[in-house]
Protein backbone atom coordinates (compact mmCIF):
# COMPACT_ATOMS: atom_id res chain seq x y z
CA UNK A 1 0.00 0.00 0.00
CA UNK A 2 2.99 2.26 0.14
CA UNK A 3 2.59 3.97 -3.26
CA UNK A 4 -1.22 4.31 -2.85
CA UNK A 5 -0.99 6.91 -1.17
CA UNK A 6 0.80 8.92 -3.67
CA UNK A 7 -1.32 7.69 -6.07
CA UNK A 8 -5.50 8.29 -4.67
CA UNK A 9 -4.15 11.80 -4.02
CA UNK A 10 -2.81 12.70 -7.68
CA UNK A 11 -6.14 11.37 -8.75
CA UNK A 12 -7.53 13.72 -6.34
CA UNK A 13 -5.49 16.41 -8.25
CA UNK A 14 -6.28 15.68 -11.45
CA UNK A 15 -9.66 14.13 -11.49
CA UNK A 16 -11.80 16.06 -8.83
CA UNK A 17 -13.30 19.39 -9.09
CA UNK A 18 -15.22 20.71 -6.11
CA UNK A 19 -17.83 23.24 -6.01
CA UNK A 20 -17.73 26.73 -6.02
CA UNK A 21 -20.63 29.28 -4.44
CA UNK A 22 -19.27 29.26 -0.83
CA UNK A 23 -18.86 33.20 -0.17
CA UNK A 24 -17.10 32.10 2.75
CA UNK A 25 -13.49 30.62 4.09
CA UNK A 26 -14.81 26.59 4.45
CA UNK A 27 -13.52 24.05 6.34
CA UNK A 28 -11.16 20.99 5.06
CA UNK A 29 -14.65 18.70 6.05
CA UNK A 30 -16.75 20.67 3.82
CA UNK A 31 -14.55 20.30 1.19
CA UNK A 32 -13.89 16.57 1.34
CA UNK A 33 -17.88 15.87 1.28
CA UNK A 34 -18.13 18.21 -2.10
CA UNK A 35 -16.15 15.62 -3.89
CA UNK A 36 -18.28 12.83 -4.34
CA UNK A 37 -20.88 14.62 -5.67
CA UNK A 38 -19.16 16.92 -7.97
CA UNK A 39 -17.06 14.26 -9.26
CA UNK A 40 -20.46 12.28 -10.43
CA UNK A 41 -20.78 15.98 -12.53
CA UNK A 42 -17.85 15.85 -14.81
CA UNK A 43 -18.62 14.05 -17.40
CA UNK A 44 -15.02 14.87 -19.52
CA UNK A 45 -11.97 16.06 -18.10
CA UNK A 46 -8.78 17.13 -19.58
CA UNK A 47 -5.29 17.36 -17.43
CA UNK A 48 -1.80 17.45 -17.76
CA UNK A 49 0.54 16.60 -14.52
CA UNK A 50 3.46 16.12 -12.72
CA UNK A 51 4.36 13.88 -10.22
CA UNK A 52 7.42 12.54 -8.57
CA UNK A 53 7.89 9.98 -5.40
CA UNK A 54 10.53 8.39 -3.53
CA UNK A 55 10.10 4.98 -2.12
CA UNK A 56 11.75 1.55 -1.68
CA UNK A 57 14.65 2.51 -3.26
CA UNK A 58 12.76 3.81 -6.71
CA UNK A 59 12.50 7.27 -7.67
CA UNK A 60 9.95 8.21 -10.28
CA UNK A 61 8.90 11.54 -12.49
CA UNK A 62 6.89 11.61 -15.13
CA UNK A 63 4.67 14.21 -17.17
CA UNK A 64 1.18 12.43 -17.64
CA UNK A 65 -1.50 14.15 -20.38
CA UNK A 66 -4.80 12.30 -20.12
CA UNK A 67 -8.43 12.27 -21.29
CA UNK A 68 -11.74 11.08 -19.17
CA UNK A 69 -15.15 10.26 -20.79
CA UNK A 70 -18.05 9.04 -19.28
CA UNK A 71 -18.48 6.60 -18.22
CA UNK A 72 -15.71 4.24 -18.96
CA UNK A 73 -13.08 5.94 -22.12
CA UNK A 74 -9.94 6.72 -21.01
CA UNK A 75 -6.47 7.92 -22.79
CA UNK A 76 -2.93 8.66 -20.93
CA UNK A 77 0.39 9.51 -22.70
CA UNK A 78 3.50 10.22 -20.65
CA UNK A 79 5.43 13.32 -21.88
CA UNK A 80 8.04 12.84 -19.73
CA UNK A 81 10.05 10.26 -17.14
CA UNK A 82 12.84 9.07 -15.65
CA UNK A 83 11.81 5.48 -16.02
CA UNK A 84 12.36 4.07 -19.38
CA UNK A 85 9.94 1.46 -18.71
CA UNK A 86 7.33 4.54 -18.54
CA UNK A 87 8.45 7.17 -20.73
CA UNK A 88 6.82 7.69 -23.56
CA UNK A 89 3.94 4.52 -22.99
CA UNK A 90 0.08 5.58 -24.06
CA UNK A 91 -2.87 3.61 -22.42
CA UNK A 92 -6.08 4.05 -23.89
CA UNK A 93 -9.26 2.44 -23.53
CA UNK A 94 -12.86 3.04 -25.57
CA UNK A 95 -14.91 1.43 -23.16
CA UNK A 96 -14.47 -2.51 -24.24
CA UNK A 97 -11.01 -2.59 -25.56
CA UNK A 98 -7.74 -1.96 -23.81
CA UNK A 99 -4.32 -0.58 -25.48
CA UNK A 100 -1.06 -0.21 -23.85
CA UNK A 101 1.58 0.99 -26.45
CA UNK A 102 5.54 1.14 -25.48
CA UNK A 103 7.16 3.22 -28.47
CA UNK A 104 10.93 2.21 -26.43
CA UNK A 105 10.06 -1.30 -27.15
CA UNK A 106 7.87 -1.11 -29.88
CA UNK A 107 5.38 -3.41 -28.38
CA UNK A 108 1.34 -3.45 -27.53
CA UNK A 109 -0.69 -5.21 -25.05
CA UNK A 110 -4.03 -5.23 -26.02
CA UNK A 111 -6.80 -6.77 -24.55
CA UNK A 112 -10.20 -6.27 -23.15
CA UNK A 113 -11.27 -4.55 -20.22
CA UNK A 114 -11.21 -6.80 -17.23
CA UNK A 115 -8.62 -8.58 -18.69
CA UNK A 116 -5.95 -6.67 -17.54
CA UNK A 117 -4.39 -7.73 -13.90
CA UNK A 118 -2.34 -6.21 -11.12
CA UNK A 119 1.07 -7.60 -13.15
CA UNK A 120 -0.11 -5.89 -16.66
CA UNK A 121 2.79 -3.59 -18.17
CA UNK A 122 3.47 -0.69 -16.12
CA UNK A 123 1.11 2.22 -17.67
CA UNK A 124 -0.66 5.77 -16.71
CA UNK A 125 -3.67 4.09 -16.63
CA UNK A 126 -2.73 1.72 -14.29
CA UNK A 127 -1.53 4.55 -12.24
CA UNK A 128 -5.07 6.54 -12.71
CA UNK A 129 -7.03 3.60 -11.27
CA UNK A 130 -5.51 3.16 -8.32
CA UNK A 131 -5.77 7.25 -7.91
CA UNK A 132 -9.39 6.92 -8.09
CA UNK A 133 -9.40 3.90 -4.89
CA UNK A 134 -6.69 6.00 -2.74
CA UNK A 135 -9.39 8.92 -3.16
CA UNK A 136 -11.94 7.02 -0.59
CA UNK A 137 -9.64 5.57 1.68
CA UNK A 138 -8.03 8.56 1.95
CA UNK A 139 -11.65 10.18 3.22
CA UNK A 140 -12.42 7.39 5.17
CA UNK A 141 -8.97 7.09 7.47
CA UNK A 142 -7.57 10.45 7.46
CA UNK A 143 -8.22 13.73 9.92
CA UNK A 144 -8.44 16.66 7.77
CA UNK A 145 -7.27 20.50 8.79
CA UNK A 146 -7.44 23.70 6.77
CA UNK A 147 -4.25 24.94 8.41
CA UNK A 148 -3.57 28.44 5.82
CA UNK A 149 -4.25 30.34 2.55
CA UNK A 150 -1.05 30.39 -0.20
CA UNK A 151 -0.27 30.88 -3.71
CA UNK A 152 0.79 28.26 -5.66
CA UNK A 153 1.78 29.65 -9.00
CA UNK A 154 0.48 33.13 -8.31
CA UNK A 155 -2.94 31.45 -7.99
CA UNK A 156 -4.77 31.62 -4.34
CA UNK A 157 -5.06 28.19 -2.70
CA UNK A 158 -6.33 27.23 0.63
CA UNK A 159 -3.66 24.52 2.48
CA UNK A 160 -5.03 21.12 3.79
CA UNK A 161 -3.10 19.16 5.96
CA UNK A 162 -4.13 15.77 6.59
CA UNK A 163 -3.10 12.45 8.88
CA UNK A 164 -4.13 9.18 9.21
CA UNK A 165 -6.99 8.94 12.04
CA UNK A 166 -6.15 7.48 15.62
CA UNK A 167 -6.64 4.26 15.45
CA UNK A 168 -7.42 3.76 12.33
CA UNK A 169 -5.72 1.69 10.08
CA UNK A 170 -4.54 4.03 7.32
CA UNK A 171 -3.34 3.09 3.71
CA UNK A 172 -1.04 6.34 4.43
CA UNK A 173 2.31 5.05 4.68
CA UNK A 174 3.40 7.27 7.25
CA UNK A 175 5.09 7.17 10.75
CA UNK A 176 2.46 8.95 13.30
CA UNK A 177 4.49 12.36 12.93
CA UNK A 178 3.99 11.77 8.87
CA UNK A 179 1.30 14.31 7.08
CA UNK A 180 0.20 14.86 3.79
CA UNK A 181 -0.77 18.45 2.07
CA UNK A 182 -3.28 19.60 -0.76
CA UNK A 183 -3.32 23.31 -1.84
CA UNK A 184 -6.29 23.83 -3.16
CA UNK A 185 -7.35 26.50 -5.57
CA UNK A 186 -9.68 28.61 -4.35
CA UNK A 187 -11.22 30.17 -7.31
CA UNK A 188 -12.12 27.01 -9.29
CA UNK A 189 -12.20 24.49 -6.34
CA UNK A 190 -9.66 22.09 -7.62
CA UNK A 191 -6.44 20.97 -6.39
CA UNK A 192 -3.24 22.10 -7.65
CA UNK A 193 -0.43 20.80 -5.36
CA UNK A 194 -0.02 17.71 -3.00
CA UNK A 195 2.91 17.14 -1.28
CA UNK A 196 3.54 13.56 1.29
CA UNK A 197 6.23 13.75 3.60
CA UNK A 198 6.41 10.12 5.28
CA UNK A 199 9.83 10.24 6.41
CA UNK A 200 12.21 7.84 4.75
CA UNK A 201 9.49 5.64 3.47
CA UNK A 202 7.82 7.76 0.77
CA UNK A 203 8.01 11.13 0.32
CA UNK A 204 5.45 12.45 -2.84
CA UNK A 205 5.08 15.67 -5.05
CA UNK A 206 2.38 16.30 -7.54
CA UNK A 207 1.75 19.50 -9.83
CA UNK A 208 -1.10 20.16 -12.04
CA UNK A 209 -0.01 21.88 -14.83
CA UNK A 210 -3.69 22.21 -16.62
CA UNK A 211 -7.37 21.32 -15.39
CA UNK A 212 -10.22 21.36 -17.52
CA UNK A 213 -13.54 19.56 -17.65
CA UNK A 214 -16.73 19.16 -19.07
CA UNK A 215 -14.97 21.23 -22.56
CA UNK A 216 -16.18 17.94 -24.91
CA UNK A 217 -13.95 15.28 -25.89
CA UNK A 218 -13.69 13.26 -29.14
CA UNK A 219 -14.51 9.74 -29.02
CA UNK A 220 -11.87 9.47 -31.86
CA UNK A 221 -9.18 10.47 -28.80
CA UNK A 222 -10.13 7.06 -27.38
CA UNK A 223 -9.29 4.92 -30.20
CA UNK A 224 -5.82 3.30 -31.02
CA UNK A 225 -4.34 2.51 -34.11
CA UNK A 226 -1.05 0.02 -33.16
CA UNK A 227 1.79 1.08 -35.43
CA UNK A 228 1.99 -1.69 -37.99
CA UNK A 229 5.77 -2.71 -37.41
CA UNK A 230 4.92 -3.01 -33.40
CA UNK A 231 4.90 -6.36 -31.71
CA UNK A 232 1.54 -7.13 -30.09
CA UNK A 233 0.61 -9.22 -27.34
CA UNK A 234 -2.98 -10.16 -26.29
CA UNK A 235 -3.49 -10.16 -22.53
CA UNK A 236 -4.32 -13.58 -22.30
CA UNK A 237 -1.05 -14.52 -23.24
CA UNK A 238 0.35 -12.87 -20.34
CA UNK A 239 -2.44 -14.85 -17.91
CA UNK A 240 -0.98 -17.85 -16.06
CA UNK A 241 -2.64 -20.77 -17.88
CA UNK A 242 -3.24 -23.47 -15.12
CA UNK A 243 -1.85 -27.29 -16.42
CA UNK A 244 -1.50 -30.70 -14.66
CA UNK A 245 2.20 -31.96 -14.88
CA UNK A 246 1.40 -34.47 -17.35
CA UNK A 247 0.13 -31.66 -19.91
CA UNK A 248 2.70 -29.04 -18.82
CA UNK A 249 5.24 -31.72 -19.75
CA UNK A 250 3.62 -32.69 -22.97
CA UNK A 251 3.45 -29.41 -24.69
CA UNK A 252 6.72 -27.86 -23.36
CA UNK A 253 9.18 -27.42 -26.51
CA UNK A 254 11.65 -28.53 -24.47
CA UNK A 255 12.17 -31.10 -21.78
CA UNK A 256 10.55 -29.83 -18.28
CA UNK A 257 12.60 -31.24 -15.16
CA UNK A 258 10.90 -31.81 -11.89
CA UNK A 259 12.88 -31.69 -8.34
CA UNK A 260 13.95 -35.42 -7.06
CA UNK A 261 14.52 -33.67 -4.04
CA UNK A 262 12.00 -31.34 -1.70
CA UNK A 263 12.86 -29.79 1.62
CA UNK A 264 10.10 -30.82 4.69
CA UNK A 265 8.15 -32.47 2.82
CA UNK A 266 7.19 -30.28 0.49
CA UNK A 267 4.19 -30.92 -2.10
CA UNK A 268 3.82 -29.73 -5.73
CA UNK A 269 0.60 -27.34 -5.57
CA UNK A 270 0.08 -25.36 -8.88
CA UNK A 271 1.51 -25.71 -12.03
CA UNK A 272 0.91 -23.60 -14.97
CA UNK A 273 2.46 -21.52 -18.21
CA UNK A 274 2.73 -17.96 -18.42
CA UNK A 275 4.12 -16.71 -21.72
CA UNK A 276 6.90 -18.78 -22.96
CA UNK A 277 7.41 -20.09 -18.98
CA UNK A 278 6.16 -23.08 -16.96
CA UNK A 279 6.10 -22.90 -13.19
CA UNK A 280 5.94 -25.41 -10.71
CA UNK A 281 5.08 -24.05 -7.15
CA UNK A 282 5.80 -26.32 -4.09
CA UNK A 283 4.36 -25.09 -0.79
CA UNK A 284 4.52 -26.15 2.89
CA UNK A 285 4.47 -24.57 6.14
CA UNK A 286 8.10 -24.57 6.11
CA UNK A 287 8.88 -23.72 2.73
CA UNK A 288 7.18 -22.04 -0.57
CA UNK A 289 8.73 -21.90 -3.56
CA UNK A 290 8.76 -22.11 -7.39
CA UNK A 291 10.81 -23.71 -10.41
CA UNK A 292 10.53 -21.93 -13.62
CA UNK A 293 11.82 -23.16 -16.52
CA UNK A 294 11.23 -21.39 -20.42
CA UNK A 295 13.75 -21.21 -23.56
CA UNK A 296 16.43 -18.81 -23.10
CA UNK A 297 16.86 -15.78 -25.24
CA UNK A 298 18.77 -13.25 -25.28
CA UNK A 299 15.96 -10.61 -26.41
CA UNK A 300 14.01 -11.00 -23.18
CA UNK A 301 14.72 -9.96 -19.79
CA UNK A 302 16.43 -12.25 -17.40
CA UNK A 303 14.85 -14.68 -14.91
CA UNK A 304 15.33 -12.16 -11.93
CA UNK A 305 13.80 -9.57 -13.83
CA UNK A 306 10.58 -11.60 -13.37
CA UNK A 307 11.14 -10.90 -9.95
CA UNK A 308 9.76 -8.11 -7.73
CA UNK A 309 12.91 -6.62 -7.63
CA UNK A 310 12.23 -5.34 -4.06
CA UNK A 311 12.42 -8.75 -2.74
CA UNK A 312 16.35 -8.45 -3.87
CA UNK A 313 17.14 -5.49 -2.22
CA UNK A 314 19.79 -5.60 0.62
CA UNK A 315 20.36 -9.37 -1.05
CA UNK A 316 23.79 -11.10 -1.35
CA UNK A 317 24.53 -11.76 -4.28
CA UNK A 318 26.85 -15.21 -5.10
CA UNK A 319 28.50 -16.78 -7.92
CA UNK A 320 27.75 -20.60 -7.83
CA UNK A 321 28.37 -23.54 -9.71
CA UNK A 322 24.68 -25.08 -10.65
CA UNK A 323 24.92 -28.76 -12.38
CA UNK A 324 28.22 -27.94 -13.94
CA UNK A 325 26.58 -24.49 -15.00
CA UNK A 326 27.50 -21.12 -14.22
CA UNK A 327 24.34 -19.76 -11.68
CA UNK A 328 23.66 -16.73 -9.95
CA UNK A 329 22.03 -17.08 -6.22
CA UNK A 330 20.78 -14.02 -4.04
CA UNK A 331 20.04 -14.60 -0.49
CA UNK A 332 19.18 -12.71 2.62
CA UNK A 333 21.02 -15.11 4.63
CA UNK A 334 18.06 -16.17 5.70
CA UNK A 335 15.09 -18.47 4.35
CA UNK A 336 14.51 -16.45 1.24
CA UNK A 337 16.42 -17.26 -2.27
CA UNK A 338 16.48 -16.51 -5.94
CA UNK A 339 18.47 -19.28 -7.68
CA UNK A 340 19.21 -18.59 -11.34
CA UNK A 341 21.01 -20.52 -14.56
CA UNK A 342 21.14 -21.38 -17.59
CA UNK A 343 20.96 -24.86 -19.21
CA UNK A 344 21.26 -27.03 -22.81
CA UNK A 345 19.04 -23.57 -24.24
CA UNK A 346 17.24 -23.25 -21.20
CA UNK A 347 16.89 -21.05 -18.41
CA UNK A 348 16.02 -21.92 -15.01
CA UNK A 349 14.72 -19.91 -11.66
CA UNK A 350 14.03 -21.46 -8.75
CA UNK A 351 13.03 -18.29 -5.47
CA UNK A 352 11.24 -17.84 -2.49
CA UNK A 353 11.21 -19.01 0.91
CA UNK A 354 13.54 -21.48 1.14
CA UNK A 355 17.17 -20.87 2.35
CA UNK A 356 20.13 -21.13 0.35
CA UNK A 357 21.49 -24.70 0.85
CA UNK A 358 18.06 -26.13 0.48
CA UNK A 359 17.49 -23.95 -2.80
CA UNK A 360 20.80 -25.81 -4.22
CA UNK A 361 19.55 -28.97 -3.20
CA UNK A 362 16.34 -28.85 -5.32
CA UNK A 363 18.44 -27.60 -8.11
CA UNK A 364 21.08 -30.38 -7.97
CA UNK A 365 17.84 -33.07 -8.18
CA UNK A 366 15.75 -31.52 -11.18
CA UNK A 367 15.62 -34.57 -13.40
Amino acid sequence: MRKRWLIGLSALATLSMLVSGCQNRPTAEEIVAKMKEVEASIENAHAVVDFSMQAEGEDLEATVEMWEKSPNKFRAEVLEANNDELAGVVSVTDGEQVWIYNPGLDEAVVGRVGEFGVDEPLNPRQVIELMQEGIQQIQDTCDVELVGEEDVDGVATYKLEFTPKEGEESPLPIPIDGKGNLWVEQERWIVLQAHLDGGSLIQGRLHVRSFEFNMGVDDERFRFEVPAEAHVINVEDLQPRPLTLDEARGEAAFPLLVPAYLPADATLIDVFTVNDAYVLHYDHSLVSFTVMQRPSDDGEESAQDLFDQRTLQGAEKLDVTVRGQAATLFTDGLENSLLTWTEDGVEFAIAGQISQEEVLKVAESLE
